[in-house]
């Protein structure tokens, strides 16, 4: 990559035209989601253009193109629709050489997150019941959005090795499963994105069946993602947060900030990563690289001791051995070092990252994320993880800016 003009931090600087962005996102405007998606995106852009404008919202009625200033105040102060590169994937490549970005995984928005939304929803989930009359009819409704913003995602990686296109992948059957998968790897995708609210194919995360989901990955160097708005049926019901007191916090389309759901936002793809470590997963498979994105990262901590504490569980029960010997058959490292070695997880520019790394250590765990251009990405996030992780040196600087995501960006 040559050497663009940089705005970015003093001490970010080293590390400029290397970073890599493990979270992304083309960011369409409602207005535009037809004539880009086809006739399948009409129900949903109708919907989302009926709706009020606000920032980050997808529905801008105004909008002029893709035609915002790429300058160092733009590209980290405006966000949404409007942002330079939202639309336009050769002028990101333009922001990302200001950001000093080598490369970004790219995730959908518009049709494709609205997809997932649905395809993934609970049964009681009142968004069902705007496009279809059973429940099954609005996830299949989502799965032909997704399957349309996957075709516009396989242009994007013919067009550019520097943008990652990440492809959310389904199957009801491990045979789809693997059917879709290859599509996606084999049309250029960087990563497949799975739900974690309900066990792929009906099939635990852990169990043997769906080794060969995994080895394709492997084999292809491919990460698997858990991005945020796949974990619809993990919690069966919602009314857990249907109280006054959860009422009038922000929503920005993808995460709300009322107190109930940061609490349980990243239960979902945490027990999907448990199950995967505990379940030996890692230990078969050295070379599957997975990560969380938009989840929040202060669980991944809590997660690693108290696995490990069950792996040295050794306690005597009636002079019997109680648990920790046959987890230590099962799995010959500690839960914590499969979890250094094969989970990547993004924290967001407002967490104590550092605290974290205090506490817990996993420097090989925590990985830089832009989320460009939506506005919970922040507007002086290099500014902020530099705040938390510069006291660490420059060595962990450089994993996390550089080299911890690497193996998730296949060359």
């Amino acid at each position: 990559m040559s050497a663009p003009a940089l705005s970015v931090p003093d001490a970010v600087r080293p590390f400029a035209g290397r970073i890599v962005d493990v979270d992304s996102h083309e960011m369409f405007p409602a207005q535009i989601w037809e004539e880009v998606f086809g006739d399948i995106a009409k129900p949903i852009a109708d919907l989302i253009k009926s709706q009020p404008p606000r920032p980050n919202h997808a529905s801008i009625p105004d909008w002029q193109g893709d035609v915002g200033p790429i300058e160092a105040e733009t590209i980290y102060k405006v966000k949404g629709p409007v942002a330079p590169g939202a639309v336009d994937i050769d002028r990101r490549l333009e922001v990302m050489d200001l950001m000093g970005i080598k490369s970004q995984l790219l995730f959908p928005t518009s049709i494709g997150l609205w997809g997932i939304q649905l395809a993934t929803a609970g049964r009681d989930d009142k968004m069902l019941k705007l496009f279809g009359s059973t429940p099954e009819e609005g996830r299949a409704y989502g799965r032909r959005l997704v399957e349309a913003h996957c075709e516009w995602l396989r242009g994007v990686a013919k067009k550019s090795s520097r943008m990652k296109a990440v492809a959310p992948v389904f199957g009801d059957t491990i045979e789809e499963l693997l059917a879709n998968t290859r599509r996606a790897i084999d049309s250029g995708m960087a990563g497949i994105w799975i739900g974690t609210g309900a066990p792929p194919a009906g099939i635990s995360p852990a169990h043997s069946d769906l080794d060969p989901f995994y080895a394709m990955l492997s084999e292809a160097k491919v990460g698997l993602h858990f991005h945020i708005g796949g974990s619809g049926m993990f919690l069966s019901t919602a009314e857990w947060r249907n109280a006054e007191a959860f009422e009038g916090f922000r929503w920005t389309q993808e995460i709300s900030l009322d107190p109930w759901w940061l609490s349980v936002v990243h239960l979902s793809v945490q027990n999907f990563i448990a199950t995967m470590v505990t379940g030996a997963v890692f230990d078969r498979h050295p070379e599957l690289y997975v990560c969380s994105q938009e989840h929040t990262a202060h669980w991944i901590g809590p997660l690693a001791h108290l696995l490990d504490i069950w792996h040295h569980n050794n306690h005597s029960l009636h002079e019997k051995e109680y648990m920790g010997g046959v987890m230590r058959k099962k799995l010959p490292m500690l839960p914590s070092e499969y979890i250094r070695r094969n989970v990547r997880v993004m924290p967001f520019d407002f967490e104590p990252v550092g605290d974290y790394l205090d506490k817990y250590g996993l420097e090989e765990v925590y990985c830089f994320a832009s989320d460009y251009p939506h506005v919970e990405g922040g507007s002086d996030f290099y500014g902020k993880f530099v705040a938390q992780i510069e006291r660490f040196g420059p060595a962990l600087m450089e994993k996390f800016f550089v080299t911890n995501a690497e193996v998730l960006f296949p060359t």
